[in-house]
Formats: C-alpha cells, sequence, structure tokens
C-alpha cells in the first residue's frame, strides 16, 4: 500500500479508502450484502494496508455496521464519518457526532466533515443557500468538538469555489479536506478552480466516485442501468453517456497495455493527481476491495497519463459550467 498525508495532520492515510455507502443504504443500491460480507471486505483491506474508511449517518445502517465489524480494530483505521444535517450550530452538531459515537461504537472520530453545504437546488431536498452565519458555525462547533476530544480533524464535502471562498482563513487554516466527486468522467472541481485553491490553502481532496459508479469499470458499456442511483447520475444519461463510453474505451485500451483492470487504470489516474490523498472506492463484494487495492501497483507510463487526461478533457469541453452531478442544475 502507499500513503499519502492528511494535510498538515502528521497522519498518513491509505491512498485506497473504502467508502460505505454500499453498507448500509438498500434503497439506492439494491440487496445488502451479508454481515460476513462486510467483515471479509473489512478484514482484507487492513491487512493489505488500507486504514481510512469513509462513512455518513446518511448512508443508512452504514455506521451501525462499521460499529461491528471495526470491534478490536478501531485503532488500526482512520476513521472519517459527516454532519449529514443542514444546521451546523454547536448543539446540532454535538447531538450529531454523539449519534455517529455510538452507533461507530468509539469514543472519538478521526475526521469529521459537513456533508453538503446549503444550496437552492429547485426540484431537489437543497432549498436554501449558505449564509455568513453558517459558515461561522461550522469552524465554530468543529473547533469545540476537537477541544472536547471527540473529533480530531475536520473537512468539508461537496464545496465548491464560491463556499470555500467564504470561509475566514482561519477556518481555512483549520480545515484538511474537501470529499468530492472526482475521477476522468468528473472534473469540475479542476475546471471551476476548487483545485488550485485547495491546493493553495493545503486541504486535500478525497475523491469519492472515482470510478463514476462503476462506469469507469467498463462493464456497463452499451447496457441499459439498471434501476438504481445511478439513474440521477448525469454520466447514466444522454448526451453525457454515450460521450462517456468514449473515454472508457480508453481506459480500457490502456487496461490491456499495463495487464491491469479498467478499474484499477482509473483509480490508479486519480491517485496520482497531487490533490487527491485518497480515493474512496464504495464496495459490496470482496472481489471489489482486492481489485481496488491492485491498483496501486498499476504502471502507469507519463504517455499513459498524457492519453487519459486528453481523453477525460475532451470529455468535458463544450459541458455546462458548474453543473452538480446528481441534478444537472447550476
Amino acid at each position: 500500500m502507499q500513503y499519502k498525508e492528511l494535510p498538515g495532520t502528521g497522519v498518513k492515510v491509505s491512498k485506497v479508502a473504502i467508502g460505505t455507502w454500499q453498507f448500509g443504504h438498500e434503497g439506492a443500491w439494491g440487496e445488502l450484502s451479508s454481515l460476513d460480507e462486510y467483515q471479509r471486505i473489512v478484514d482484507y483491506a487492513i491487512e493489505k494496508g488500507v486504514n481510512l474508511i469513509d462513512t455518513a449517518k446518511a448512508y443508512g445502517k452504514a455506521e451501525e455496521v462499521l460499529g461491528e465489524v471495526l470491534q478490536g480494530k478501531r485503532d488500526k483505521i482512520v476513521l472519517a464519518t459527516k454532519l449529514s444535517t443542514q444546521k451546523y450550530d454547536y448543539d446540532t452538531a454535538r447531538s450529531e457526532v454523539e449519534g455517529s459515537l455510538e452507533r461507530l461504537r468509539t469514543d472519538y472520530i478521526d475526521l469529521y466533515q459537513i456533508h453538503w453545504p446549503k444550496m437552492n437546488i429547485p426540484g431537489t431536498w437543497h432549498k436554501a443557500d449558505m449564509e455568513k452565519k453558517d459558515y461561522e458555525d461550522i469552524f465554530t462547533s468543529m473547533m469545540r468538538l476537537k477541544e472536547e476530544g471527540l473529533i480530531r480533524f475536520a473537512g468539508v464535502s461537496n464545496f465548491r469555489l464560491h463556499h470555500l471562498r467564504e470561509f475566514s482563513e482561519e477556518a481555512l487554516d483549520f480545515l484538511v479536506t474537501n470529499q468530492v466527486p472526482y475521477s476522468l468522467l468528473w472534473r469540475f472541481y479542476d475546471v471551476e478552480g476548487v483545485s488550485d485553491f485547495c491546493m493553495r490553502k493545503n486541504i486535500g481532496f478525497l475523491a469519492y466516485s472515482p470510478l463514476a459508479q462503476g462506469l469507469l469499470t467498463g462493464r456497463f458499456a452499451g447496457e441499459d442501468v439498471k434501476e438504481n442511483v445511478r439513474r440521477a447520475n448525469l454520466l447514466f444519461n444522454e448526451p453525457l453517456y454515450s460521450r462517456a463510453l468514449k473515454v472508457v474505451d480508453v481506459v480500457k485500451e490502456v487496461a490491456e497495455e499495463v495487464g491491469a483492470t479498467p478499474a484499477q487504470v482509473a483509480l490508479k489516474w486519480a491517485m496520482e493527481r497531487d490533490i487527491v490523498v485518497s480515493v474512496l472506492c464504495g464496495v459490496r463484494k470482496l472481489r471489489h476491495i482486492e481489485d481496488n487495492v491492485g491498483a496501486v501497483d498499476v504502471p502507469l507510463t507519463e504517455e499513459h497519463m498524457e492519453r487519459l487526461e486528453r481523453a477525460s478533457m475532451e470529455f468535458h469541453e463544450g459541458l455546462p459550467h458548474g453543473i452538480e452531478l446528481w441534478t444537472g442544475d447550476n
């Protein structure tokens, strides 16, 4: 395994991490795996050097599942979870973190993240925009939780450039990560300038959906997508779907050349980005984490990286600026 520092913390985390949306949200992904399977996944990952696991209250029973399978292994894991409400005051944050601690069966959280900023997107559950007090509340609440020993570090998730610019410099110094959708097929955090801003402020990316919800594995090419959470993803809908498959073809070509799977190539590309601290891989089966861990050793050359980069940026040319992956709204 290879490791990278959570910016400014001295704590090193594995470049491959486990994301646990699939551990507990049956409505999103269909039938869940058994507790025994999740135990095998976590045990195998730890054996192979994976030490970062990300979860959230919003992921159904995922925190409870992790609380069970991490018994006796807590000291081997950098555990990340999220404040999934859109109220950021201290009393709310304290109540939410206590709930997560109980479900996770631990007395501290390594990385506590704000799951979503407030956004006003018609037709979605996002009903209001961030206000100045929200940014102040986030900083104050996270500082107090850290002082009380309930969390070690703080981060945000899905925060765009205009959100980050509203934080005070002191707050930006306090934040260590921004968890965002980031893959060969989703580069809007690069295009918008979030990557450059975060690099300057020493805030790293935790890249979720690095396989574009499985599209970059190549197994969806030309096939209908089942009625699950992918139906809400712009990449699985036209006109983006046909364009995305052209990128998938390049990934498959490179994979064949280096003797890897398409998923491993896509993950290796993401983990080699300077801004990316770790790629969060959602898994439901042991074979998924086995494949993901193998991405670390994929021998991509400079020519391979350039070819992948070219295909990725050609896909993004002409797309609307600032769209949200899950809604299509600006």
